[in-house]
């Protein structure tokens, strides 16, 4: 069955909290490398709003070759290396300079599981996984890109149909509307992660993850 990939418009909104509520439950694919469709259902993210948040890349108009592409217009792919070990992957959203993003952090792994798991395995360079391992295959932004394959080649690439760098109508990695609406009753908001540095700003709930989901981060 083929399932609605998200529009332009979607990640165009001012609502940069209200898109990240609504990306739960929406699924998070990629076709990379001639590997076969990976992917599964977000169940974590965190909202990151630009010139305003002190724990966003883009606070008060910061702009370095790194973050270029966290100014883009809504629906663009933002990539980072973080900490010389992990990728993380945002979705950007809002208009163009705005740099606003919403970071996927878990997904629940539904598709192509296996490519996942030899991902893990050629990056830790083992020929075995733990049971472990594979329960937490992508809970977590940094095992999130590893099980996906995403990495630096995707800072700004489109994410959805439209005319961003590079795509057309060939996408890469792209988000799926399967009919969930995740109720609000259902979404625990808590502080983001690793942001302590951010003052006043690391103690907003702007992080949401599907209450009581096993594949959230720890």
């Amino acid at each position: 069955m083929e399932y609605r990939k998200l529009q332009k418009s979607f990640f165009l909104r001012k609502d940069t909290l209200q898109i990240a509520k609504e990306l739960l439950g929406k699924y998070l694919l990629t076709d990379i490398d001639g590997a076969g469709i990976t992917g599964g259902k977000i169940v974590e993210v965190e909202a990151y709003l630009g010139k305003e948040d002190k724990a966003s890349h883009g606070y008060n108009g910061r702009r370095t070759k790194r973050s270029e592409n966290l100014y883009g217009e809504g629906g663009g792919a933002y990539v980072y290396f973080c900490y010389g070990i992990y990728y993380l992957f945002n979705a950007v959203t809002g208009k163009e300079n705005t740099a606003n993003a919403v970071l996927i952090r878990a997904i629940e792994p539904t598709t192509g599981t296996d490519v996942m798991l030899k991902r893990k395995m050629e990056r830790n360079k083992h020929n075995t996984v733990s049971a472990a391992a594979i329960n937490r295959i992508a809970s977590g932004p940094g095992l999130l890109t590893i099980a996906l394959g995403i990495d630096l080649r995707h800072d700004g690439v489109a994410i959805c149909c439209g005319d961003l760098k590079n795509n057309g109508n060939k996408l890469e990695i792209w988000i799926e509307d399967r009919g969930m609406k995740i109720p609000e009753k259902d979404i625990a908001a808590t502080s983001r992660v690793g942001v302590d540095y951010a003052e006043e700003y690391a103690s907003l709930p702007w992080r949401f993850k599907i209450r009581g989901n096993k594949w959230v981060s720890k």
